[in-house]
């Protein structure tokens, strides 16, 4: 009896081991194969070691983009190399989104699309393209504010500490010189408006860019000068990084992103400066020189090794400055937004 049990533990370790190396889809498949092996694959203990097998070893990682068809005449999202560029796969967003939609993060698999032009009352949907399922948030507490001279900025991440995601929406009226922010669960699948703290309505500002990292939203944020306001959505505490003297508006645009797992700053045009926060404050790591034959936007660091930029007279093509050789070379992807996200295949919400 007691040879029995540890044989069919061992055969289900193995199975285990088997099936986590394969793609989503073909897993989704095998949930048809037999009962026990729905349950298996639909647990979520299994998702857990599925999507850590796949960040560990790097597999089934692609960049996510919403971008032009060739001609440039509509636009779709699709899966592309992260090494070659190559299009791997066209994605078939939720067919009751909006056909003007948008990315607005992708962690462990999941994206976050919306309205390209948000209002308050734009749906919000989480998507896991690869099992090919997808919830719609229920509606916020934030009341419709279309008709005022508003911004609104949607932020998706995972935080580790709470294995929960979490959409932060942000909403900032000019003219009142005030902010709004609530956040939703996917755990308890419900939003909770967040208390502002006073000195986050002093003065006029501006959004300028947004990141996140570790389940921190980083918003940077200009009216004069720049300032980076932070939101741990674990905590629900806002805080504030200083932005070094050299880093003015006058100097160009600033782009924030994530490098080596910490937040950094990007600024210049052809002669561009990345900053790394470090033990608390900003400090620069290096120059990084362009060709100096174009003006060059900036679109955000790519791995460790490369800066994906596009060149203002070729306005959606989206190039790749290689750090290591200097080499500027075509990823042939024509953007439709300044923005490129990583994606990993996962079961994620598969057990929702």
């Amino acid at each position: 009896m007691k040879d029995s049990h540890t044989k069919n533990f061992i055969c289900e370790d193995i199975l285990i081991n088997i099936l986590a190396r394969l793609p989503a889809k073909s897993l989704v498949r095998f949930m048809c194969v037999c009962k026990s092996w729905s349950n298996l694959i639909g647990s979520s203990s299994f998702i857990t070691t599925h999507l850590n097998r796949n960040i560990k070893n790097h597999d089934h990682l692609y960049l996510i983009s919403h971008h032009y068809y060739r001609g440039g005449r509509r636009s779709l999202i699709s899966l592309f190399s992260n090494e070659t560029f190559e299009q791997c796969l066209e994605l078939q967003h939720p067919s009751w989104t909006k056909e003007r939609f948008r990315v607005y993060g992708s962690s462990n698999g999941l994206v976050c699309i919306s309205d390209k032009r948000l209002s308050s009352t734009s749906s919000i949907c989480i998507w896991n393209p690869s099992i090919r399922k997808s919830l719609s948030l229920p509606k916020t507490y934030i009341p419709d504010h279309s008709n005022l001279d508003s911004e609104i900025s949607l932020s998706f991440c995972f935080h580790p500490n709470h294995n929960d995601y979490k959409v932060v929406k942000m909403l900032h009226e000019w003219n009142k010189v005030s902010m709004e922010v609530e956040v939703y669960s996917l755990s308890n699948n419900s939003w909770k408006v967040i208390e502002i703290t006073p000195w986050l309505n002093s003065g006029w500002w501006y959004l300028t860019g947004y990141e996140v990292c570790n389940g921190i939203v980083y918003w940077l944020i200009s009216g004069g000068h720049y300032r980076i306001v932070s939101f741990d959505t674990g905590r629900e505490k806002f805080g504030e990084l200083v932005v070094p003297e050299p880093i003015l508006p006058v100097k160009g645009a600033v782009k924030i992103e994530v490098y080596k797992e910490t937040i950094c700053l990007l600024q210049g045009e052809t002669d561009v400066d990345l900053w790394v926060l470090q033990e608390g404050s900003f400090q620069r790591l290096r120059t990084i020189l362009l060709p100096r034959a174009n003006i060059f936007i900036l679109i955000g660091l790519f791995t460790d090794n490369g800066l994906l930029v596009q060149e203002q007279s070729r306005f959606t093509e989206l190039d790749l400055f290689d750090l290591e050789s200097n080499q500027l070379k075509s990823t042939g992807i024509l953007m439709c937004q300044r923005k490129l996200h990583t994606y990993i295949e996962s079961l994620v919400l598969l057990d929702h």
